[in-house]
């Protein structure tokens, strides 16, 4: 639940149960591509802003979601993306690691086209 309350803020612009843990400046800063045209990250299209990665482009994993959605991974497969055009926070907790690279793997595509269908 923590993990989900933490998405929710930034879906709502710092806000989160009528109080304001984050400035709506500090949260579009931090969405906002800050690594110019550098290709960053391990799937083509992204950027990065501030601890979080931003979808350019979609397209592979990432093609389902919005211009502009930003979020995370983990080394083990754990994702969130908050998708401010479509107002939903996907959240993906699994701990794997016999599996390949998890930015692209099956399991994440399956619940990122189930979660926004």
């Amino acid at each position: 639940p923590d993990y989900t309350r933490l998405a929710q803020m930034l879906l709502n612009g710092g806000v989160l149960d009528g109080r304001r843990y984050l400035t709506a400046e500090s949260v579009r800063m931090m969405s906002t591509v800050q690594t110019g045209d550098l290709v960053t990250g391990f799937t083509p299209g992204n950027g990065w802003g501030l601890g979080v990665c931003i979808v350019r482009q979609p397209q592979g994993v990432t093609e389902m979601l919005s211009p502009g959605t930003f979020g995370h991974g983990g080394a083990y497969g754990t994702q969130v993306w908050i998708d401010i055009t479509r107002g939903v926070a996907l959240i993906m907790m699994i701990q794997r690691s016999n599996f390949k690279n998890g930015d692209d793997s099956p399991v994440r595509l399956a619940f990122q086209k189930a979660a926004l269908e």
